[in-house]
C-alpha cells in the first residue's frame, strides 16, 4: 500500500476535526487552501486570460468550491486536495464555457490543430469521441466547449445538446442506449452538428490574423 503524504494526513485529520465542530481546524484548513487556491487560479488564468475572464472572476469561483468540498468530501474516495482541485477546475471550466467573452480567442488555435490532426487520421467526429487522458487533448476539448457555447445559435437544440454531451465525455453508444432518440436520428444529428462545427472553425480560421 503506498505511503500517504504528510499533507494528505494533515488535511484528513483537520477534516475529521471539522466534522466534529472544531472551528479552529476549519480556519487552519481554509488558510492552507488559500495558497492552493491562488496557485490554481493563476494556472488557469494564464491559459485562458484571452477569453476575457478576469483573475478575480476565476478566484471567486474557486473560493466558492472550498466550503462545498469540506461538506461533500469522502475520505474513502481520494485525498481532500484531489477532491477540492477536481471540483474547482470543473466549476471554473463550466464558468468559462458559460461566460467567455471572446469566441475567437488565442486558445482557438488548438481547435485548428485538432482539426488538422483529424484530417490525417480519422473524421473530426471520431476525434471528439475519443477517450484520451492527454492534458493537451483535454485542453482542446475545453477550447471547443467554449467555442461551441459562443456559437450556440448556429445549432438546433438537439445538435447543441448532443454535441455538448459528447464533449462532456458521453459516447454515442451511451447516448444510443439511453433511448433519448433513435439510432439513425442520433447519428444523423451528431453528423450535422460536427459539420456545422467544422464550418465554423473554417470560417474562424480565415479570420485569424
Amino acid at each position: 500500500m503506498p505511503k500517504r503524504s504528510y499533507n494528505r494526513i494533515l488535511d484528513e485529520h483537520l477534516h475529521i476535526l471539522i466534522s466534529q465542530g472544531n472551528h479552529e481546524a476549519f480556519e487552519r484548513l481554509e488558510k492552507r487552501y488559500q495558497r492552493h487556491n491562488l496557485r490554481l487560479c493563476r494556472e488557469i488564468y494564464s491559459q485562458y486570460k484571452k477569453t476575457g475572464i478576469t483573475l478575480r472572476e476565476i478566484s471567486s469561483v474557486c473560493n466558492s468550491c472550498f466550503l462545498a468540498a469540506v461538506k461533500k468530501y469522502d475520505p474513502q474516495l481520494n485525498s481532500f486536495y484531489s477532491f477540492w482541485r477536481d471540483n474547482a477546475i470543473h466549476s471554473v471550466m463550466n464558468y468559462l464555457v458559460e461566460n467567455a467573452y471572446v469566441a475567437n480567442y488565442e486558445g482557438f488555435k488548438s481547435l485548428v490543430s485538432l482539426d488538422e490532426q483529424a484530417s490525417e487520421r480519422m473524421s473530426f467526429g471520431d476525434v471528439l469521441c475519443e477517450k484520451d487522458d492527454d492534458p493537451l487533448k483535454r485542453k482542446m476539448i475545453l477550447d471547443i466547449k467554449i467555442f461551441v457555447e459562443k456559437n450556440r445559435t448556429s445549432y438546433t437544440g438537439a445538435e447543441y445538446t448532443l454535441l455538448k454531451l459528447v464533449l462532456d465525455g458521453y459516447s454515442l453508444a451511451d447516448l444510443e442506449h439511453s433511448g433519448a432518440m433513435s439510432k439513425s436520428t442520433l447519428y444523423l444529428t451528431f453528423k450535422s452538428a460536427v459539420e456545422k462545427l467544422k464550418r465554423l472553425i473554417e470560417r474562424a480560421k480565415r479570420n485569424m490574423p
